[in-house]
């Protein structure tokens, strides 16, 4: 087997494994149940809140420690960040054990941009696409194995809510143990490039830097070494964010990108509450009625098809591209306003998928024009800043329509106000 192979082959057994979390489709009624019996108020406002705020705040740290550190500690940390989730989540009892729990998950999310980027680092440019895939598959299959497993333990009455959490757990535990497995990384994007310029000069392009010392010179760079890389590290990093956002398309993406990804995490984050509250009026039973499981891995294998199917098209985004974004926003938004507003079960969760579909289904359109217009390095700059002002116009949001301090909705007007952000896209086209 190529080296390149093994190596994908190791990181998408992580990627699938880490993914594999059967708790995760329900986890506000496991909150909301027996076993926590925490108030909608509690999880709306104290403790789901906590995770957006640290996911926002990590984010910029840890993407430079993982090139400083070079992906695999980072890697690893991820992993430990997950186990200390669902420890706390399994023996936590009370809402500060909660917000830690959120402080380590937050962290665990941010951390994920070790996985998304180690490959980057070792292998050559010529596999990027096809490990780029394989990682992406491996995180589909994880996530929609997760909600079949889930949803099959949950109906059969085999396991409950609490129960899945040491599936989760064990998942997490053993993907943590996987990475020490990985081989270690020589090279990284910024800090640590191939051709590193040793006097800390700035240079314009990478391609002119060459390796103008010998092994003999390794003493002198260790003593040097550090300063100089947060040099180049420097200069690269501005470089590239500079380049990419004064291209008008990448910017015009880019900006739909992340407003898309603020309302599909708000989303994500709050629509168990509907789901919950929909139970609730209609006085059904909660523990052998929901079907979060089925819908989560149903939405993410129709929107891996329709991903993968777009790889097939040959479309012309750049005529198409503004329509289409104006459409879907507006779809979006129409979709997530009318599963706050029904009461039927069945009628929210098919909005939902829908929903989940043409997110995933543009947010890879958006991805790939993005990529088209970018140096292979500075990919992950490039959505990290856009995964930040994501997270940043979540917060802001988070803080208006659900923290006490803002205007503390209830969760159906809170949904459906945060994602009149879906409409706010349609200005940018």
């Amino acid at each position: 087997m190529e080296t390149w192979l093994k190596i994908s082959l190791l990181l998408c057994i992580f990627g699938a494994v880490k993914e594999f979390r059967p708790s995760e489709p329900f986890i506000t009624p496991y909150l909301l149940g027996e076993w926590k019996n925490f108030t909608e108020e509690q999880v709306n406002q104290e403790i789901f809140p906590v995770g957006t705020y640290t996911y926002l705040a990590a984010l910029v740290v840890v993407f430079l420690v993982t090139d400083l550190l070079r992906y695999k500690p980072v890697i690893i940390i991820d992993g430990l960040f997950a186990v200390a989730t669902w420890s706390l989540l399994i023996w936590g009892k009370d809402v500060l054990a909660m917000q830690i729990l959120e402080i380590f998950y937050g962290f665990f999310m941010a951390a994920e941009v070790a996985y998304y980027t180690y490959i980057y680092a070792q292998v050559d440019r010529e596999h990027y696409q096809k490990v780029t895939s394989h990682t992406r598959t491996a995180y589909l299959f994880g996530r929609a194995m997760s909600g079949i497993v889930s949803q099959i333990l949950v109906s059969t009455g085999t396991m409950d809510y609490h129960q899945l959490n040491y599936i989760s757990l064990t998942s997490v535990s053993f993907a943590t143990i996987w990475a020490f497995f990985l081989p270690s990384v020589r090279h990284s994007i910024y800090f640590y490039r191939e051709n590193n310029n040793q006097t800390g000069i700035p240079l314009t392009n990478s391609s002119d830097v060459k390796d103008t010392y010998s092994s003999s010179d390794a003493h002198y760079e260790n003593k040097i070494g550090f300063v100089t890389r947060w040099k180049n590290a420097h200069h690269y990093l501005w470089r590239d964010f500079k380049i990419a956002y004064t291209n008008l398309y990448v910017l015009k993406w880019s900006l739909w990108w992340a407003l898309a990804t603020c309302g599909f995490l708000q989303c994500l984050n709050y629509i168990q509450l509907i789901w919950q509250s929909i139970m609730v009026s209609n006085n059904q039973n909660i523990n052998r009625e929901l079907y979060n499981g089925a819908v989560e891995a149903l939405y993410t294998l129709i929107g891996a098809g329709a991903s993968l199917g777009l790889g097939w098209l040959r479309l012309n985004w750049q005529v198409l591209g503004d329509a289409t974004m104006a459409v879907c926003s507006i779809i979006e938004g129409l979709l997530i306003i009318y599963s706050a507003l029904t009461n039927s079960m069945m009628a929210a969760y098919i909005c939902y998928i829908l929903f989940g579909v043409i997110y995933h289904t543009m947010i890879t359109v958006a991805n790939a024009e993005v990529a088209k217009h970018l140096s292979e390095d500075s990919y992950g700059l490039i959505f990290g800043i856009n995964t930040f002002i994501a997270l940043a116009l979540q917060s802001t949001l988070t803080l208006i329509v659900v923290s006490e301090a803002g205007l503390g909705l209830e969760i159906h007007p809170q949904v459906r106000g945060s994602y009149l952000m879906s409409f706010i896209n349609i200005y940018l086209v």
